[in-house]
């Protein structure tokens, strides 16, 4: 397969390109002018520095690629959010098009689990009709809408994954980064005893995934949105496996479940990061392991690799 990636200096875009790489497939990674491919470049992957804004460049890039792979993001929860937002709408739409445009056979789309809702503890499935209650929500739908649309009109296969929060290697800035963070100074928060389940995975195995998703026979009458997990547990199991990862039994930051809004400001909280904390978040991902895939990693494995890449880079704390 050849494949070209968008956003593969991310941090889980570039498990997307390691992945596909050691699976044997021939890999370009179309990155900003600016970016740091230092790892890219180590794979031995080829790299090609393009301008975002140019649509005809960004067209040249993808011909003759019969994958593409779009893993760019820019929101964030704690960032303001634009229903136009320059990457996950207009940029998601300029690479779509141009991807069927070009002859492109499939288009992948990386999404998250951040666009369900909070309304219910029970396990969630693709079935589930989830309802926005934050702008990022709404944001993530937009995109894919964007991406059923356009590959709707033009014929082009789409795929979209949405995968379980992750916990692996060159992670600068996600949960488990600040996780870890609170471990090291001794304040890890645990809101009530931390019995709240949560499905989680390890970032190789979206890489793998996302490779998977490239050549699997697509089922017909099928809306190709898939979820996808590694493992479950709970916030005080993750703990647990940090300490014994570490070495280290942190002191625990214990926080009622009822938080103030004053107590959320001072514990550097979210009220999205509480419903986290507070809510079971439990993925089903039957669809995508019935047609055959299944991941590797274990929550012991995830959580050693990524303090062993933290410690390694002395994340900053």
């Amino acid at each position: 397969m050849k494949a070209i990636v968008f956003g593969g200096t991310g941090f889980i875009g570039s498990h997307v390109v390691e992945q596909l790489h050691l699976a044997g497939h021939q890999v370009t990674t179309a990155v900003r002018e600016t970016s740091d491919t230092t790892f890219l470049e180590s794979l031995g992957v080829n790299v090609v520095r393009i301008d975002f804004s140019n649509t005809e460049v960004i067209g040249k890039v993808i011909k003759g690629h019969e994958v593409v792979y779009n893993c760019t993001a820019d929101a964030r929860l704690h960032t303001q959010i634009s229903m136009d937002a320059s990457v996950e709408i207009k940029l998601t739409r300029t690479l779509i098009e141009a991807a069927a445009l070009n002859g492109a056979s499939r288009f992948i789309q990386l999404s998250s689990i951040v666009i369900y809702d909070f309304q219910t503890n029970e396990p969630i499935d693709e079935s589930y009709i989830s309802h926005p209650e934050y702008p990022i929500q709404s944001l993530l739908f937009e995109r894919e809408r964007i991406v059923e649309e356009v590959g709707r009109k033009t014929g082009i296969t789409t795929i979209v994954l949405r995968p379980a929060s992750t916990i692996g290697v060159r992670d600068k800035s996600s949960f488990f980064a600040r996780l870890y963070a609170t471990h090291t100074s001794d304040q890890y928060p645990m809101i009530g005893n931390g019995d709240t389940r949560v499905s989680l995975i390890d970032t190789r195995d979206i890489g793998l995934a996302m490779a998977w998703l490239g050549t699997y026979q697509e089922p017909k009458n099928d809306n190709s949105i898939f979820l996808l997990k590694g493992f479950d547990t709970t916030w005080n199991q993750l703990k647990t496996t940090i300490d014994n990862a570490t070495g280290k039994i942190s002191k625990t930051m214990h926080l009622p479940k009822n938080l103030t809004e004053e107590q959320m400001i001072a514990y550097k909280l979210t009220p999205f990061a509480v419903k986290t904390f507070t809510m079971n978040r439990i993925w089903n991902d039957n669809k995508i392991r019935k047609l055959g895939f299944n991941t590797k990693y274990s929550l012991k494995d995830a959580v050693e690799a990524a303090i062993r890449d933290l410690i390694r880079r002395n994340f900053p704390i």
